[in-house]
């Protein structure tokens, strides 16, 4: 299959895959193209205040600079000399010379820090006069001095005669001015209440190469040109090589910050303007467009080449994707061809619609062959669900189809597991000289399962299958949390039990686990109705035992030497009534408030079976108990030990006689009602006995199987146990009640048999 076979194929699927990839690539270039767009927009609006800020930066230098001349104005017109000489009739100046040379030493002392301020005087309108820190003369005289700016004399003369407010002004020949030519000076007249009749004008000069020098530092000079205008529109100062008129009418400008935009494309100018609330001046900055705007047609160009070049490879590795992601189709294709199907691809087909068509016949096939496996599938199922709750997978996972090619479809993923174990067939198997073993063998657990499957109804499903000969069913519980579906099993076994055991004389034990999740719960659920049926020897044959009410069992045993060798005297001295209570006491203690563990239950069966074994082997080493170690379960055990137990104390009296029996019992209620005495001795009981010491001794040994010192040490160090443990005596009190000397010999004693002092055992 070439390339060129396949793009003829007009239904091909590479078509769609290179469409969509085109589209894909699409999306990238729509969004650049956007982000383009905002990103121009932004830059704009970000030149835009870029440059009214530092216009508003010129604005802030230059009224700082100002207000220095305007504070100086204010000293120099309410100094009282000043007021004096202008508010004086006298039009004479030579007799007013003394007030005036005062005046200027005064104007000398005036300190001018800012460097901006090149000079000042005041001109005087009744004397006709002119004063400055430097000199005093009538007006025609100092002209020379201070204009040289070309500005003829009447010009300079009607200047300093108008009234001012306070107010920069441009000092320039009319005849010959241009937009930057002329000083700049602030006036001011006197007085400065009076703005209708001014007596004198305040005349302050300013640097106005120095102010040109300040505004070309700011970092939007370098890039435009920048003009400052007065109250009436009139230039004061400027960086510009051109006019203003050339760009901007003045009248265009408004009241509050403004941005404008004069000419088209490149040869267009961002003009921004705004005025100062202090000084009263006008700001305005002209820039060219092509200079605040070359990072943005950079940025425009770079965006612009990123797109075609997505274009270029992005089709590229559209075509070439398209042509790798095709092969695995046309592998998929050629394997299926190769396979046993019905149809070969037709070229004018869409390649999707093959495989579709290839796979259906694959399923219809399957079909076929899961029809035919049905009627296996029961031996089939049993086998996988054994391996399964087994967990012979291992960390395999079991994949859901294998659970539907066995017809076992789940209501849940819930489920427990109930273990039967088949103690007596009964009556359901008679077999006859012809009959076939191995059919009628396999009749009780087919006759259970179909019996259980009619007790569990529809609202679960069972699965059912036969491990080290019990019945397992998985019972996949319906998906509910409220009910209690392992006492809900209980009920349900204890009908199968009643059924059985009442129609057949069979004897079922049964275990059931707690509910589990998954399949990984299956084993842990079996692994829990395994655990649970051990504990039928616990609980005995017939029973129903959940795991559930095993969670509270206890880790050990109770069985202690004290109880041990209490059990053995009773079987040495014959009292099977006594040893008989005893052992319904080690029993009854160890499962009245809780259950061992089946391993530890055993360990407790084996335990006590040694002790009967051990101790009726050293008395008749004939007597038949190995059938002890065969007991299955508990209540088995203790039938097995008080028959050996009656039938050993039965010997032991046959053999002694009943006179020596009664002897030593009562010689051990004498010891009991004796033993806080401390004169109690073997020479005591035989003379209140009426017999020898040593014939008491040696009988005393033969029916107990202890000495008599031995027992009445051990009736004392018990009552010891019980003043020291329950009515909280110290050692020395103890001692005496008992029939000790004193506290030496009741420590002795303890160290002796309990292998520990007193003071340990009462902590």
């Amino acid at each position: 299959m070439n390339v060129k076979r396949v793009l003829n194929t007009r239904s091909s699927i590479i078509y769609s895959q290179i469409l969509s990839y085109i589209l894909i690539l699409l999306i990238p270039i729509i969004f650049t193209g956007i982000v383009y767009w905002v990103t121009v927009k932004t830059i704009d609006q970000e030149t835009n205040r870029a440059n009214l800020g530092m216009l508003k930066q010129v604005q802030l230098n230059m009224d700082n600079i100002l207000k220095d001349a305007e504070r100086l104005s204010f000293d120099i017109a309410f100094n009282p000399d000043i007021q004096l000489l202008a508010t004086s009739q006298e039009t004479n100046w030579y007799n007013k010379q003394y007030e005036v040379s005062q005046i200027v030493k005064e104007f000398k002392r005036m300190n001018i820090t800012n460097g901006y301020i090149d000079n000042f005087y005041v001109y005087l309108k009744n004397l006709d006069a002119v004063i400055s820190s430097t000199a005093a003369s009538r007006s025609n005289y100092m002209y020379p001095l201070l204009v040289s700016n070309g500005i003829p004399y009447e010009q300079w003369i009607h200047t300093l005669q108008n009234t001012y407010s306070g107010r920069y002004i441009s000092l320039d020949n009319k005849a010959h001015s241009s937009e930057d030519s002329g000083s700049l000076a602030y006036m001011r007249s006197i007085p400065i209440s009076n703005s209708e009749k001014s007596l004198a004008t305040i005349v302050i000069l300013l640097n106005k190469e120095r102010f040109t020098e300040m505004i070309q530092n700011i970092q939007l000079a370098q890039f435009g040109s920048i003009f400052i205008l007065d109250g009436d529109n009139n230039i004061l100062a400027s960086t510009a090589s051109f006019h203003l008129s050339d760009i901007l009418q003045v009248n265009e400008l408004g009241d509050s910050d403004t941005m404008l935009v004069k000419g088209q494309g490149k040869d267009s100018f961002i003009i921004s303007y705004t005025k100062s609330e202090v000084s009263k001046l006008k700001y305005v900055s002209i820039v060219r467009r092509e200079i605040v705007m070359e990072k943005s047609e950079f940025t425009e160009k770079l965006m612009i080449a990123s797109i075609i070049l997505c274009l270029i490879f992005g089709g590229a590795v559209s075509v070439l994707l398209t042509w790798r992601n095709y092969n695995p189709v046309r592998n998929l294709i050629r394997v299926v061809q190769n396979g046993k199907v019905k149809n070969a691809f037709d070229r004018s087909s869409n390649e999707y619609q093959f495989i579709y068509e290839a796979i259906q016949d694959a399923l219809q096939e399957k079909e076929q062959i899961n029809l035919k496996l049905k009627q296996q599938s029961s031996v089939v199922r049993a086998d996988f669900l054994h391996k399964l709750v087994k967990g012979k997978f291992g960390n395999i996972s079991v994949h859901h189809n294998a659970f539907y090619a066995l017809d076992m479809q789940f209501i849940s993923n819930e489920f427990i597991v109930v273990l039967l174990s088949i103690e007596e067939k009964g009556k359901l198997i008679s077999l006859g000289a012809e009959d076939d073993f191995e059919a009628k063998s396999k009749l009780p657990s087919f006759v259970i399962t179909n019996v259980f499957e009619e007790l569990l109804g529809h609202r679960y499903k069972n699965f059912v299958t036969e491990i080290d000969e019990k019945i397992v069913f998985l019972v996949n519980l319906q998906d509910s949390e409220a009910e209690d579906h392992v006492q809900e099993m209980v009920s349900i076994t204890e009908e199968l039990q009643n059924f059985f055991g009442t129609y057949y004389n069979m004897t079922l034990t049964v275990s059931i686990s707690d509910p589990h999740t998954g399949v990984h719960g299956m084993q842990d659920a079996y692994q829990e109705a395994v655990e649970a049926l051990e504990y039928k020897l616990i609980a005995g044959n017939g029973t129903i035992i959940s795991f559930q009410s095993l969670k509270h069992t206890v880790r050990d045993y109770f069985y202690p030497l004290e109880k041990e060798q209490k059990l053995v005297n009773c079987i040495k001295s014959g009292e099977f009534e006594k040893g008989k209570q005893l052992l319904d006491d080690i029993i009854h203690s160890n499962f009245i408030d809780g259950t061992p563990t089946a391993e530890m239950t055993r360990y407790f069966m084996f335990d006590l079976a040694s002790t009967v074994v051990k101790t009726v082997k050293e008395l008749f080493a004939d007597e038949p108990v190995e059938k002890l170690f065969t007991c299955e379960t508990i209540a088995d055990l203790q039938e097995e030990i008080t028959n050996t137990l009656s039938s050993v104390c039965n010997r032991i009296q046959a053999k002694t006689g009943n006179r020596s029996y009664e002897l030593s019992k009562s010689i051990m209620e004498f010891v009991n009602s004796h033993y806080g005495e401390v004169t109690l001795n073997v020479a005591i009981i035989a003379e209140h006995l009426g017999i020898t010491p040593s014939y008491m001794s040696k009988l005393f040994k033969e029916q107990t199987g202890e000495t008599l010192p031995d027992y009445i040490n051990k009736v004392r160090l018990e009552k010891a146990k019980v003043l020291l443990k329950e009515e909280k005596l110290n050692i020395s009190d103890a001692a005496v009640k008992v029939g000790y000397l004193n506290s030496n010999a009741l420590i002795r004693s303890f160290k002796k048999y309990e292998g520990i002092t007193p003071g340990k055992y009462k902590v």
